[in-house]
């Protein structure tokens, strides 16, 4: 996922449970291998490498 602002930084919340947003990155943590962002002028990036499910 890409966002167009280069400079305002990731953070891993824990949102309330009535809250609408804030979970993204933790569920990307829970279910990722790895995961990490990438930032140019242009924004930044989110990458992430998902589990593959054996033969």
């Amino acid at each position: 996922m890409t966002d167009p602002l280069p400079y305002s930084w990731l953070v891993l919340r824990n949102p309330a449970l009535d809250e609408e947003s804030g979970r993204g990155l933790l569920l990307l943590e829970a279910i990722a291998l790895r995961w990490g962002v990438e930032q140019n002028a242009h924004g930044k990036t989110v990458w992430c490498e998902p589990p593959v499910p054996g033969p």
